[in-house]
């Protein structure tokens, strides 16, 4: 039986887990999800070489998603779509911190990209543009309601979070995984992840902690405890050599900060 949905995976060599750290790219019928990290430009290339593209889409803007839509732009300059504000965000990407840059690369401006806020069309499929905001603010799933597919970028990758980068929003993202859960999914498709079955349970268990996180969070910060206090009353250790590595940019005291940042906007 023909494979419908093509997967490409690019991994980081000096990636010591098991399986290798790296990121998942997807085809299917003339449309390719994501372009992979900048850092494996020569085998994104070489594995992209014979595809049929004839049209690109981005799930969001970071640079493992988007790192060779420069190369493959310069080309076969197809058509290329985003959300409204990922278009505008790759005409001047955002700087990446050292270990982002050492892990993946940097980014590289991009313009002439579409948005998209609806569907998007191949010969076969139609895909719902589902916006998912939380891990970032321009984030998409797309959806095909006949397959029963849910291509969902980095909403999922795992049920339990260690870490966030200092922009996102666990309330967002609690709200992005009820969407989708509306939706009738048979089988979806990680940027990050090999699984693509029991969507139910494993989006759900991801919902469930970070709605079981952010009630903690935000009961402790109402009685007074400071964001560092939070993380050791609620015994959670800090991921100190990414924190350092990233100047900040990600740490575990990000996500305590995120929840008490999204229940103040929300009072």
């Amino acid at each position: 039986m023909e494979e419908l949905v093509q997967r490409f995976r690019f991994v980081v060599p000096q990636s010591k887990t098991i399986p290798q750290m790296g990121v998942n790219a997807f085809f299917v019928d003339g449309l390719l999800i994501d372009t992979g990290h900048r850092n494996a430009q020569k085998q994104v290339m070489k594995a992209f070489g014979d595809l049929p593209i004839e049209q690109i889409i981005l799930t969001h803007h970071h640079e493992d998603h988007t790192g060779n839509l420069a190369a493959l732009k310069q080309k076969i300059n197809v058509p290329m779509y985003a959300h409204a504000y990922c278009a505008k965000l790759m005409e001047s990407p955002p700087p990446v911190c050292f270990i982002e840059r050492k892990t993946w690369g940097a980014n590289t401006a991009v313009s002439g990209i579409q948005p998209v806020d609806k569907t998007i069309e191949t010969n076969r499929y139609k895909f719902h543009v589902v916006h998912t905001p939380g891990h970032s603010e321009d984030h998409i799933c797309l959806y095909e309601p006949n397959q029963g597919w849910l291509f969902s970028g980095d909403l999922y990758v795992h049920h339990y979070i260690r870490y966030f980068m200092a922009t996102e929003s666990v309330i967002e993202q609690i709200e992005s995984l009820k969407k989708v859960l509306k939706l009738d999914v048979h089988r979806y498709f990680c940027s990050h992840s090999f699984k693509e079955d029991s969507f139910v349970e494993r989006f759900t268990k991801k919902l469930q902690f970070l709605e079981n996180f952010y009630g903690i969070v935000v009961e402790l910060h109402q009685k007074g405890f400071s964001p560092s206090s939070i993380m050791k009353e609620i015994k959670m250790k800090e991921q100190w050599l990414i924190r350092l590595l990233s100047g900040g940019w990600l740490s575990g005291i990000n996500m305590v900060c995120s929840a008490i940042r999204d229940a103040e906007r929300n009072s």
